[in-house]
């Protein structure tokens, strides 16, 4: 980020390196805060520790999840973070890095004068609130990874006085006074005022890598400005999920869905994917049995119905823009230009090589020529590949040409397309599994996909989880409608419900919708065009779908097409299912079907779907201690249940991981 501040404040008089040091005395001193330039300067000086922080964050979250497993080249480190046995000596285990990152928000926003103004026009708020939001960002990672920590809010200046904050404040607390920081900037600011900057640019570059491509050039790194920043809405929805107060985090995500669909600002869509061409199992290791594609198979079924352009995917690309991310630390090409990480190489990616001669070869059409490493230290574990593999695929749909013209969904057991993602060499790299996401040196925070499950996982708990499924079968959009679950009734010549022999009304055979297919409740329906309003008519362009099909359930980048209303991707079959493998697996003796049990197996549905939407992005812990809690606070099955449940998703981590004891030492 080096290369980035200095192209946009070539002037500046304090150099990065000693503005971001928490104990100078010159930290974040000069320029003034009180004008309306060189505030830029500041707001970038943040990323750079974000930058700082960017590999502990990730490894924090990554390591101590479910997901991957160490080889016998990883380091110490990672070894002591997946095994929960990580000390003060760790190199991923420093609270000063996120302290660093605190303290420059703290300087700015305790300094910056708030009130410039261009006529009408605020020049501060959306940079006031982008600070904002990273100091409240930055709590709630400190907070899952330590517990009770110092809350500081006012800027130090050396590392005596953050030593003296010795003062420890629970996480609740501390996430309960930055959610009370945001909404007074809501209450304040207008959304457009609080949407991130941009500084007037859409791409950026940040410099060339040292080695060259298959075409003989140095690829060039790319950042877009308004990626380099949290959005409010997204953050504070995060907050409250966090501490279990759903609608509040549901309307937070609602908040940044439609201002951003209103405005056009960014891709809140979530684009069918095909992921049907057949080479997308042929090298997967999870896939690597699988050698013939279905008989009926026919490539051309797959846009018969669906034709929007690929979206997950292009998410894990080396460019500014790449696909459906919001917010992501995009670290230096080189050494000299700023700071790297060591996250590629982890993966065996030797991003900061200087010769292509040693390029990763893969049997695949989206990863860049990346030089490789032989040291690979992390790859999927066995949960990972379980987890793919258990997906059933939907592979084409076809309409009947006769009546009632239905479409016909064909499946496989070809296990989830996202697995992709992960890699076995080919050549002289057979011998090795590469996993794609980290070969790019972009430390992804939030995705639009982020954003949705995470509303549907706070609309589950709302007591919603029909609502909750259809943001994995359908998407959120005007299609969702013909998917309610009706008991209209027939009437006789007076108006009143038709009865039958029996005493027992009679219902309408067109009109209503009660079998399987069916799943939306009235309730369900009411919430998404009253409260989280959807469906109202007043976003009626915004959350709809037309013949780009711009809105999909997020099941459908792994499974499919999944959304027909002929799929037995089907509500009542899926959650069920879940229940009765739920009471299996912690001997809870006969399902009861409770709206309970429904929710907290809707709830494992969507940790199954942040497994393979975000694996290996670096949010995998945080995801189970998260969910961990929410099982505790709804006191299921006698109380506990979230550490009963943590315990078994870490057992091969280490035995008896809670949400006690599963945090790191403090240091």
């Amino acid at each position: 980020m080096v290369g980035l501040v200095s192209c946009a404040m070539g002037a500046a008089t304090v150099s990065c390196s000693d503005m971001l040091e928490s104990d100078s005395s010159r930290q974040l001193f000069e320029p003034a805060l009180d004008q309306k330039t060189d505030s830029v300067f500041y707001a970038y000086g943040i990323m750079q520790a974000m930058q700082q922080l960017a590999d502990q964050y990730y490894f924090q979250n990554e390591m101590r999840g479910d997901l991957v497993r160490v080889t016998d080249k990883a380091s110490t480190y990672l070894r002591q973070l997946s095994s929960f046995t990580a000390d003060a000596t760790n190199k991923y285990d420093s609270v000063y890095l996120y302290y660093k990152v605190i303290n420059n928000c703290n300087y700015y926003l305790a300094h910056r004068d708030t009130t410039l103004k261009t006529g009408a026009h605020n020049v501060v708020s959306n940079e006031y609130a982008a600070v904002a939001s990273f100091r409240a960002w930055t709590y709630l990672q400190l907070a899952r990874q330590y517990g009770s920590v110092p809350y500081i809010t006012e800027p130090v200046t050396t590392i005596g006085q953050i030593n003296a904050n010795t003062s420890m404040t629970s996480y609740d607390a501390i996430l309960a006074g930055e959610a009370q920081m945001l909404e007074g900037l809501k209450s304040r600011y207008t959304e457009a005022e609080l949407s991130v900057p941009t500084f007037g640019q859409t791409t950026r570059s940040i410099g060339l890598l040292n080695w060259q491509d298959a075409r003989g050039q140095k690829p060039e790194k790319f950042i877009s400005p308004r990626k380099c920043f949290i959005p409010l809405n997204v953050v504070l929805g995060d907050i409250y999920l966090e501490l279990g107060q759903y609608e509040k985090a549901a309307t937070c995500y609602y908040q940044y869905l439609r201002y951003n669909g209103l405005q056009g600002i960014g891709n809140i869509s979530v684009f069918y994917n095909d992921f049907m061409s057949p080479y997308y199992s042929s090298y997967s290791p999870i896939y690597k049995d699988f050698t013939e594609w279905p008989a009926d198979y026919n490539s051309g079924k797959n846009t018969s119905l669906y034709n929007s352009m690929p979206v997950w995917e292009n998410s894990f690309q080396h460019a500014a823009s790449a696909g459906d991310v919001i917010s992501y630390i995009p670290m230096a090409v080189n050494y000299t230009m700023g700071k790297t990480s060591d996250i590629p190489a982890t993966f065996g990616f030797n991003y900061y090589g200087t010769t292509n001669t040693s390029a990763v070869q893969l049997n695949t059409n989206f990863i860049f020529d990346c030089p490789r490493t032989e040291e690979i230290q992390v790859v999927p574990s066995q949960a990972y590949c379980d987890s793919a593999r258990r997906a059933q695929y939907y592979y084409f749909t076809e309409q009947v040409k006769v009546s009632p013209f239905n479409w016909i969904v064909k499946n496989r057991p070809l296990g989830d397309a996202r697995a992709s993602i992960v890699a076995q060499g080919v050549g002289a790299d057979s011998s090795f599994v590469y996993i794609q996401k980290p070969n790019t040196a972009y430390v992804y925070l939030y995705r639009n996909a982020t954003v949705w499950l995470h509303l549907a996982e706070a609309i589950n708990r709302m007591g919603y989880p029909d609502a909750a499924f259809a943001v994995l079968k359908n998407g959120l959009h005007s299609e969702l409608a013909s998917f309610r679950y009706e008991e209209v009734y027939l009437k006789d010549q007076a108006g009143n419900d038709s009865i039958d022999e029996n005493g027992n009304k009679v219902l309408d055979p067109v009109q209503a919708h009660v079998d399987d297919k069916y799943y939306l409740t009235p309730a369900s329906y009411e919430l998404l065009t009253t409260k989280l309003p959807f469906l109202g008519q007043e976003n009626s362009e915004i959350f709809r779908n037309g013949t780009t099909r711009a809105f999909c359930g997020i099941h459908f980048h792994g499974a499919g097409a999944v959304e027909d209303l002929y799929s037995t991707y089907r509500y009542s079959t899926v959650v069920k299912a879940k229940i009765d493998d739920i009471y299996a697996k912690y001997n809870l003796g006969t399902p009861a079907y409770t709206q309970e049990d429904y929710i907290n197996a809707m709830e494992d549905l969507l940790c199954d779907e942040y497994a393979m939407e975000f694996a290996f992005e670096g949010t995998r812990y945080s995801d189970l201690r998260r969910l961990a809690l929410h099982k505790n606070r709804a006191g299921i099955y006698g109380g506990g249940f979230g550490d009963r449940w943590l315990s078994r998703m870490l057992q091969n981590n280490a035995g008896g991981i809670n949400t006690t004891n599963c945090y790191l030492p403090y240091k």
